[in-house]
């Protein structure tokens, strides 16, 4: 392990941190896949603009194995998951997020025939924590909760999920349940667990979409949690449409036709519109909010417009005014007009891209698999504002993480705490 220790002054004001954030969800932490809003939107301030990997770094620490999840932030708590390079331990780790030490290690065995992806390493969930436990994603592996201590829980053996490319979802909190995705392959399943006790409140299966494990088929997205009016959705891009469901029961509330074969971008949505954008040679739609009242299939109704071919898209863009921000697989930033879908502007960036856009105050922020990051504004035509690499030939699919003037950024070979001034 190799670590930068903190200045004495972080080090209190990290600990007071730690005091007050106990259960309650606060601004500063960051306990789900992409946020507190789970879109990737940035209400803090006070980042740092710039660093390398010798500007900047609060500490940095070693990390097992390479793998794609990111980072999640809990008062003085950071919990990251890892894989053994051949998958057969699925890992928890947690570290104290003033020094970066490991405070503990935990893991499930599991040594059955599991694919995936080079790509793609096992534990490419990102946790959920609710400040109690910590929720764990592993596919065929089960789903596992944590308390702080890294005492189990529990852990459920939810049955195999098969996919050539692995799989992706990361979890979602809602009241006193967990959401898991379970896709693609040839079983695909939406279900909802009690917090507590890991014991199922809810299931759905999806029969008609299950596939082959070696087909071109099937969702890795992570829902998306949406307060429609008085009634709460869960929005999943799926094969074929765009998909909401009843958070508390699993029921489908309505759908949107027009999605392709494969999608890994999550749904994004504005105060009128929601978004989805499927992958390989896929088709990208926007829909009109439907009331809180309306069900079934609404495609003639809603449907504002389709683009029947898209880019390869893996990462989540954000939405900003009249403008949607995303990047192709291959590095290909693009903004486009959320009103017709037309693709406005095309940077091509050196590397590719498959993390999320985050959206920062007045900036984008993006990181590439080069470790480099790329800030640039929500504007008409491309307009960079700064770059920040780290070591050469350092390699991530991470998306960055921001709590309290800390960046926290998982590359395949360490985690770093990127600090204002703290050299």
């Amino acid at each position: 392990m190799n670590t930068k220790r903190a200045p004495e002054v972080l080090t209190a004001l990290v600990s007071l941190i730690g005091l007050l954030s106990s259960v309650s969800v606060f601004a500063s932490d960051w306990p789900e896949w992409r946020s507190n809003g789970l879109d990737g939107v940035v209400t803090e301030s006070g980042f740092p603009k710039q660093w390398s990997a010798d500007e900047n770094i609060l500490w940095e620490v070693d990390l097992p194995a390479p793998g794609n999840s990111s980072p999640v932030v809990f008062g003085d708590r950071i919990f990251v998951t890892c894989a053994t390079e051949d998958g057969a331990e699925r890992g928890l780790l947690a570290f104290n997020r003033e020094n970066g030490d490991l405070l503990w290690h935990r893991s499930i065995s599991y040594k059955e025939d599991d694919p995936t992806h080079a790509t793609n390493p096992w534990c490419a969930a990102t946790p959920a924590t609710d400040g109690e436990y910590v929720y764990v994603w592993n596919g065929s592996a089960g789903a596992t909760a944590y308390d702080y201590e890294g005492n189990q829980i529990w852990h459920r053996d939810l049955g195999k999920f098969f996919h050539m490319w692995g799989h992706a979802s990361s979890p979602r909190i809602y009241k006193d349940t967990v959401v898991f995705f379970g896709s693609p392959g040839p079983r695909v399943l939406l279900t909802a667990l009690d917090k507590q006790s890991g014991e199922t409140v809810w299931e759905r299966s999806f029969e008609e979409l299950t596939s082959p494990p070696q087909e071109l088929y099937g969702s890795f997205v992570t829902p998306l949690l949406w307060q429609n009016g008085d009634r709460d959705e869960l929005l999943i891009p799926l094969p074929g449409y765009l998909a909401s469901f009843d958070p508390d029961t699993g029921e489908e509330w309505w759908r949107c036709d027009g999605l392709g074969a494969l999608i890994y971008s999550d749904a994004m949505l504005n105060e009128t519109m929601l978004f989805a954008f499927s992958g390989f040679k896929g088709a990208a739609i926007a829909m009109r909010k439907p009331g809180a009242d309306e069900t079934g299939n609404l495609t003639d109704t809603h449907r504002i417009w389709i683009n029947e071919k898209v880019m390869q898209r893996v990462g989540t863009g954000v939405i900003v005014g009249d403008r949607y921000y995303m990047c192709g697989r291959k590095g290909d930033l693009h903004a486009g007009d959320i009103h017709t879908g037309e693709i406005l502007w095309t940077h091509k960036l050196r590397e590719q891209a498959w993390s999320s856009i985050n959206h920062v105050g007045d900036e984008l922020w993006l990181t590439d698999q080069s470790s480099v990051t790329h800030v640039f504004e929500p504007a008409d035509e491309f307009n960079p504002i700064r770059q920040n690499s780290m070591h050469e030939r350092e390699r991530t699919n991470s998306t960055l993480v921001f709590s309290e003037d800390q960046i926290f950024l998982r590359t395949h070979d360490r985690l770093y705490s990127i600090f204002f001034g703290s050299q």
